[in-house]
């Protein structure tokens, strides 16, 4: 079976350009892949350095319409592998990512599979000096695992048959934020989910705060979109609880950990609930969802 990658990308040159170094380096057979690379920003056709070509086979597309979720569904549209992997621009797979999703793959003849994924660790700048955002996230990161129990993943590690996600239609183009957890989880109503741990895709952490605020923003409005578009008396129930849930993990961290992290825990959620609460007001105004 083939497999077929593909990378949304949005202003984030450098890093994708390690991230193609990283698939440069798989253990698979080049022959065995392909790689799609979808360009998201209109004002700037993407344009990569000769010598990725001849390390297996790159396409290139431009999809202007915004939102990762439509240049997914442009990837899905012109994969022509059996088996579509999805990560992210910034991310970087371990070596044996996409020969130990095959392997599993190979395994499942009976096409019971619908989404396989695995761990997402964070990695850092400087781990002997963490920031305060990178301190959150260290306690807040991807817990693939426990989605994964739950009939979610997230498309910084999965993998799906192709004809699955046209049989779903692929990801929800109006969504910005949210379109993994809504398809992902129609998918596993009806077929399986396995999480390996062996199928490895390692995260960069939000460096800033301020990252890591808009980061919730978006999220919140996706939620928005997908659950509380029509009903803002339980949007507001959504954003106390969620509210509270802040305050409740500050004040768990307080007496579990040192000080110094405690203490940046607590200032990067204040000024999550700060920001969501202004998002909150943004989008009942009817302003556009964050991507």
């Amino acid at each position: 079976m083939k497999l077929s990658v593909i990378v949304p990308y949005f202003k984030d040159y450098n890093r994708l350009i390690q991230l193609l170094n990283c698939l440069k380096q798989q253990q698979l057979a080049s022959d065995l892949f392909e790689v799609i690379v979808v360009n998201n920003d209109p004002e700037i056709p993407l344009e990569l350095p000769k010598d990725f070509y001849a390390n297996y086979s790159l396409i290139l597309f431009e999809e202007p319409r915004p939102g990762s979720y439509a240049a997914r569904n442009k990837g899905i549209a012109h994969a022509n592998g059996e088996i579509l992997a999805f990560t992210d621009s910034d991310c970087l797979p371990d070596t044996n990512w996409l020969s130990n999703a095959l392997e599993i793959f190979d395994r499942d003849t009976q096409k019971k599979l619908g989404i396989l994924t695995g761990p997402v660790p964070l990695f850092y700048k400087d781990p002997k000096k963490l920031t305060a955002a990178e301190v959150y996230e260290k306690y807040t990161g991807f817990t693939t695992e426990a989605y994964a129990k739950e009939g979610h993943a997230i498309t910084a590690n999965w993998f799906s048959y192709r004809n699955t996600l046209l049989a779903f239609k692929g990801f929800d183009e109006n969504l910005k934020s949210n379109g993994d957890s809504d398809l992902s989880k129609k998918i596993t109503d009806q077929y399986e989910i396995q999480y390996s741990p062996n199928v490895i895709v390692r995260h960069p952490s939000r460096y800033f705060v301020s990252e890591v605020v808009y980061k919730y923003r978006r999220v919140l409005g996706g939620t928005y979109q997908r659950k509380f578009k029509k009903s803002r008396f339980k949007f507001l129930g959504y954003l106390l609880d969620f509210t509270w849930r802040r305050v409740r993990f500050s004040a768990k961290k307080m007496v579990t950990i040192r000080p110094k992290e405690s203490s940046q825990i607590l200032v990067v959620n204040l000024a999550i609930v700060w920001g969501t609460w202004k998002e909150f007001f943004y989008l009942l105004n009817g302003l556009e969802t964050k991507r």
